[in-house]
């Protein structure tokens, strides 16, 4: 499979790697059925990652980190190692389902509230015919520390013989989740996508593209989810911005250094 370039933002080695390119990676991954773990970083889960080695460790260990959010390309930037584009994980989630519904590839949506996942499985097989979602499940809160249930659900996840899982548990949780039992219920390839089963159900709106590509998609969701999200946007970006600056002085002392020497 091919190999991408990285780009080192505040520990977490993002992938330089376009959209088209990781819907070409994962469709590879799916033919060679090679167990694959493919996340999104942010700007939040670099602030989590940043604040937790352990999360770090799952990031960077992973198959394939893309960057879902334009704060990562202006970082990549200021680094002076621009990375390719942004990758939205809702977006990519969307072509994922009509690539797979050509390529007869099956999908299982793993959480979501009760019902969501049918609902979503509803609606994207209606709009794209040929497309089978031939499993969805709703984990119930505090199963990642219930051990029957963990083991049902990977039981669940093997016998559907699936392609392709598409996991919506939010972060930090998602992630963990496809760390610790991918190998296990050996579907080839694992997304963590928070919110993509939410927004294929319609329970949840989408920021239009244009937001999307001017990186105002933080707005839009801020807009209608301003008590949930409004703490995290405004105490973390501050943080986020001190950390890449400390990075980037770090970065110009290293180089002087060495043209010191």
């Amino acid at each position: 499979m091919k190999r991408f370039n990285k780009v080192d933002i505040l520990g977490v080695k993002v992938s330089n790697i376009s959209f088209n390119d990781t819907i070409e990676y994962i469709v590879d991954a799916v033919k060679l059925k090679k167990r694959t773990a493919i996340f999104t970083p942010n700007m939040n889960l670099l602030v989590t990652a940043h604040k937790d080695d352990s999360y770090k460790d799952i990031l960077n260990t992973s198959s394939l980190l893309i960057p879902d959010g334009k704060p990562l390309i202006w970082t990549s930037m200021l680094l002076k190692q621009p990375l390719t584009e942004k990758v939205s994980g809702s977006s990519l989630f969307f072509k994922l389902c009509e690539v797979s519904a050509k390529k007869k590839l099956k999908i299982f949506l793993l959480g979501a509230a009760p019902g969501v996942g049918k609902m979503a499985k509803n609606n994207l097989e209606s709009l794209y015919p040929g497309l089978t979602i031939n499993g969805t499940y709703s984990p119930p809160f505090g199963f990642e520390n219930d051990k029957s249930e963990v083991n049902k659900i990977v039981k669940l996840l093997k016998d559907s013989q699936s392609d392709i899982l598409v996991v919506g548990l939010g972060a930090p949780k998602q992630e963990k989740f496809i760390s610790r039992y991918y190998q296990k219920y050996d579907i080839p390839v694992s997304l963590g996508l928070g919110s993509s089963i939410d927004y294929a159900a319609g329970v949840q709106k989408m920021a239009p593209e244009w937001m999307k590509k001017a990186g105002l998609g933080w707005l839009f969701r801020l807009c209608y989810q301003p008590v949930r999200l409004g703490k995290r946007y405004f105490s973390e970006a501050p943080l986020y911005a001190v950390l890449v600056m400390k990075q980037i002085s770090s970065s110009k002392k290293m180089i002087n250094q060495r043209k010191v020497s």
